[in-house]
């Protein structure tokens, strides 16, 4: 026997499906992570608005061809972007916290766009209290007083924690997956807590020598082997400049 839709449920199911189709059209646009001056080609609409948005940050400046563009700025400090030819151009983004990036804009009609960045890096905000702390003393026993203080779950003087989404990618070469957990930074230095998860079925010998890269200034272990299946953590120092640009 033939099942048939009455003309009544037709209409309430392409109802249904029209609503839970708008409803994932409704969904915001994926964050872009980017380093500090990266480059990004895209097309924006040159007969409607659009948006640019920048995770946890102002939108202070931007740059590029006079009479190319129109812009303003929302409540929120993202940026609103209106090509205003239809040749492509570049744009040149800065933020209060330092962040920068640039695009290549290719003008085409349509509807405007919103395009979301994160960027990875730490902002770059002038903290007087940590600069104090760090220069008021040899640059030796900053790393050890800190060291000491981080070990003990403690706050450094003057630093500032950070979500660790904000933060360049650091790829050691050890067995143990690493998880960010939290960040805080100073003037001149940054310090991560890393859980350390051994998903291996052999015991995993550790060392500090193998967390050193490029910027690492000091490693501090809770412990020196893990089991399997065993988690730790390791807190690692890495060199910042804190200072904003000019």
């Amino acid at each position: 026997m033939k099942k048939r839709f009455s003309p009544a449920a037709a209409a309430v199911l392409m109802a249904t499906v029209m609503f839970t189709g708008g409803l994932r059209a409704a969904t915001g646009p994926v964050a872009i992570p980017f380093e500090n001056d990266a480059s990004f080609s895209v097309n924006l609409s040159n007969t409607n608005p659009n948006k640019i948005i920048i995770d946890g940050e102002l939108v202070t400046s931007i740059s590029g061809p006079t009479g190319a563009y129109d812009q303003d700025h929302t409540a929120d400090g993202a940026l609103l972007l209106s090509p205003l030819v239809g040749q492509n151009f570049t744009i040149f983004i800065q933020t209060a916290g330092g962040a920068a990036l640039s695009l290549n804009v290719t003008p085409k009609p349509g509807t405007g766009k919103t395009l979301h960045f994160t960027p990875l890096s730490a902002p770059k905000v002038a903290n007087e209290d940590a600069k104090a702390w760090e220069e008021g003393q040899s640059y030796e026993r900053t790393l050890v007083s800190l060291s000491r203080t981080i070990a003990l779950g403690d706050v450094p003087e003057g630093y500032k924690e950070l979500p660790v989404s904000r933060m360049p990618a650091y790829n050691p070469a050890v067995t143990v997956r690493l998880t960010p957990e939290r960040q805080f930074t100073g003037s001149h230095l940054r310090v991560v807590r890393f859980r350390m998860t051994n998903s291996g079925v052999v015991t995993t010998q550790l060392h500090e020598r193998d967390f050193w890269r490029k910027g690492v200034r000091a490693v501090m272990l809770s412990q020196n082997q893990l089991y399997a299946n065993g988690e730790g953590y390791v807190w690692v120092v890495f060199s910042y400049d804190g200072e904003p640009r000019a």
